[in-house]
């Protein structure tokens, strides 16, 4: 009897595999791209400090165009008034009810550079704080607007080149109201506060306005003291008296730029240097 034609077992075997492996690569492929339209949906909020990697330096969408700025007028001295809105700068976003703040928010696009000096924290990080706001600001010319003074709230107390640890009079450094001061002659709305709760700083943070700290620099031990200026104001102090600009958080980390660094700062380290100083900082006013 004749037979029909068949295909001998083993190219039957090979066409069977073949044709499975081309199913498995297609469903590779379809995942894969699943993947990648999920990780380019989602937003800029970290969850865990896994989560959290570097990124590379870069403007945000929502930044103008960084332009460079001379002061408007002589830096004035140490003061509460509060300028409007600088043209150029991102108008701030609506704050947030209590409950709507995030339980965790990072800002893109924002990024330190080295000190130029032992003791120029507070400097450096006020002018990284107005790049972030389209403001261009040469250091050097930043530290000459602040005034000399032995009192922190009024000017920078001591010599800027000094070592680092020391206490008033010597080498020290500038708390906020001098360092607002000129950052408002720039043109930026910039606010000096104290007792700042650490809800007040997420807030900020989640509407993308970054905020300078004044905190106790790590690894150092935390040595808290008091120092009474020639013009009767008593202020506390600190060895290695610092500033950090805060740029996110999570439930247990705080996310920092420190000159050319950015790391993550366990939330009970932070929380308990940053009280050292009554929990001082600068803050973009709306």
């Amino acid at each position: 009897m004749q037979t029909g034609n068949r295909i001998p077992s083993g190219l039957a075997i090979i066409i069977i595999l073949l044709v499975s492996a081309t199913c498995i690569l297609l469903c590779a492929s379809l995942l894969g791209w699943f993947n990648v339209r999920t990780v380019f949906s989602r937003d800029k909020t970290i969850l865990s400090l896994a989560d959290y990697q570097p990124q590379a330096i870069s403007p945000t969408a929502f930044q103008p165009a960084l332009q460079s700025t001379q002061p408007t007028s002589p830096a004035p001295t140490a003061t509460n008034n509060v300028l409007p809105t600088p043209t150029g700068a991102p108008a701030p976003s609506a704050v947030p009810n209590e409950g709507e703040i995030p339980a965790s928010y990072y800002i893109d696009g924002i990024y330190g550079m080295p000190q130029l000096t032992t003791l120029d924290c507070e400097a450096r990080s006020a002018v990284d704080w107005a790049r972030y706001f389209g403001v261009m600001i040469d250091e050097n010319e930043f530290i000459d607007q602040i005034p000399l003074s032995d009192d922190p709230e009024s000017g920078f107390v001591g010599d800027i080149n000094g070592a680092m640890g020391q206490l008033p009079p010597d080498g020290y450094g500038v708390y906020p109201p001098p360092v607002a001061s000129v950052l408002r002659a720039y043109g930026l709305n910039a606010k000096a506060v104290k007792d700042f709760s650490f809800d007040d700083l997420r807030r900020e943070i989640s509407n993308d306005r970054p905020v300078i700290v004044w905190i106790v620099n790590l690894p150092f031990e935390i040595e808290v003291s008091s120092h009474t200026a020639s013009n009767g104001n008593t202020v506390p102090v600190a060895p290695f008296e610092h500033t950090w600009m805060v740029t996110g958080y999570n439930l247990s980390t705080v996310t920092v730029v420190d000159s050319e660094w950015t790391y993550n700062v366990k939330l009970e380290t932070f929380l308990e240097r940053w009280a050292v100083f009554n929990n001082r900082a600068i803050i973009m006013q709306e």
